[in-house]
């Protein structure tokens, strides 16, 4: 809102207002606060059924099995969270993330789920299970990891299980109407634990089509939970996650610096 002193002239008044409208009016100001995690769900597990680690697939067109127990996929989950940023309608489900690509959400168990045609080679694929909001379910097995080879047994992993890595999951696509308003920031954790003195995840979220390359708003979150952005107008973002060690440096590993795009509409 624009505020003016009470003995302004009326011409000067007159004048902002037609600049401000010229500018398409004042701009809210991107903002991410840390959240809290959701109510945990115990005794999730998830298992990548097919393939199996290090199998060699024939086809590239590819098919993936999870199976996920202790977690009705299809259901929403009931808490405050999910009337209040993005909920999938198709509720519960897993997230496939293959080579640190944006993820895939899978809402069956048990079955074949195509995951596309994949390139010749070697590829690392990342599942964990997910509310129907999207933010992760957080375990020692809620999530499971396997590499395998399309074609030729060539090439090397993005991801190997005793790396230290975070997986990039939140947000993803495209947020419109209400869904723009607060959208939520979510990663998975493999092998790591955070720390105020020790590793720590970096949100940065960047205008896309801004001259400069000064972001909008960035976080430091030294717990394992999730954050929440608010303020972006209609337009294409560039959101960037990092693991850093305690002296801020980008912890070695493929998943570790990851940028998707994401974009905000009416």
């Amino acid at each position: 809102m624009i505020r003016f002193p009470t003995r302004i002239a009326p011409f000067a008044v007159a004048l902002v207002l037609l600049i401000a409208g010229c500018n398409g009016g004042p701009t809210p100001d991107v903002q991410i606060e840390v959240g809290d995690r959701s109510p945990e769900i115990p005794d999730v597990a998830t298992e990548i059924v097919v393939p199996e680690e290090g199998d060699v697939l024939e086809e590239p067109d590819t098919s993936v099995v999870v199976s996920v127990e202790n977690l009705e996929i299809g259901a929403q989950t009931e808490t405050m969270r999910a009337e209040t940023i993005a909920n999938s309608p198709d509720g519960q489900h897993t997230h496939i993330i293959l080579n640190n690509e944006p993820y895939l959400a899978n809402y069956e168990n048990n079955e074949p789920f195509d995951v596309g045609t994949l390139d010749e080679g070697a590829h690392s694929m990342f599942v964990f299970a997910s509310r129907s909001y999207h933010e992760s379910i957080k375990g020692d097995d809620a999530y499971d990891m396997v590499n395998f080879y399309v074609g030729e047994e060539e090439g090397e992993f993005m991801l190997e299980p005793d790396d230290e890595a975070v997986i990039y999951s939140r947000p993803k696509g495209t947020y419109s109407g209400a869904d723009a308003n607060r959208i939520m920031l979510d990663f998975y954790l493999l092998n790591v634990e955070l720390s105020e003195n020790g590793h720590h995840v970096h949100y940065a979220i960047h205008d896309a089509d801004a001259a400069n390359d000064e972001p909008l708003d960035t976080i430091t979150l030294t717990e394992w939970t999730p954050a929440f952005v608010t303020g972006l107008e209609p337009g294409t973002y560039v959101v960037s996650l990092e693991l850093r060690d305690e002296d801020g440096d980008v912890v070695p590993g493929e998943f570790n610096s990851t940028q998707q795009e994401i974009e905000v509409t009416e």
